[in-house]
Order: structure tokens, then sequence, then C-alpha cells
């Protein structure tokens, strides 16, 4: 689907085609979105306040962090099991050095 369309194509599509496409727009941007880590959560988190942050605002945004770094790992341990990889020939008889000698 294209994503990029004009305000004038919105302005002509009618309520539910433009529902429908503002739907399928956000899940497209939610499968690329990545969760904020506690570090970030607390840092954005004070600069939409504009002060320093309450104890409980404190809290709450530790805690939203803290879930999107378990999510965030979550997403790298699923991807990691998909990797395959060779393994490394363990019985080579010489190894060569970076200093262009060759030792058994």
């Amino acid at each position: 689907m294209k994503f990029n369309k004009t305000d004038k194509e919105l302005e002509q599509m009618s309520e539910d085609e433009l529902f429908a496409y503002l739907d399928a727009k956000a899940a497209h941007l939610k499968k690329q979105a990545i969760p904020l880590d506690q570090y970030h959560m607390k840092r954005y988190a004070s600069m939409t306040k504009g002060r320093e942050l309450s104890t409980k605002e404190l809290r709450e945004a530790k805690r939203l962090g803290k879930e999107g770094e378990f999510i965030k790992n979550e997403k790298i341990k699923e991807a990691a099991k998909n990797i395959k990889t060779k393994k490394p020939d363990l019985y080579v008889k010489y190894h060569k050095t970076d200093r262009s000698q060759w030792f058994e």
C-alpha cells in the first residue's frame, strides 16, 4: 500500500477509506518502532513536562522503560534464533597469526 498520499488525495477519500488507510499506516509504522529503554523514557518524560519529574512520574517512566527493554531484548533473542552461522573448523592443523607466521 502507498503510504505517502498527498493532502488532496486524503481529502478525496471517504471516511471509511481514510480510517482504513490510517489503521494500515499505523500498523506498518508499528512494525519498525523500537520501544524506549529506561534512560530515554525518563529523558523524554522530563522534556515533555518541562520541569523535574515527581517521584510517581519517575517510577512510571522507569517501569515503562523496563517494559521497553524487555520487549527489545525479546525481539533480539527471536532474531538471533533465526541466524544460521557456519561452525568454525576447530580441527585445522595449521593456524596463521597476524605476524605472517604459521604455527601448529
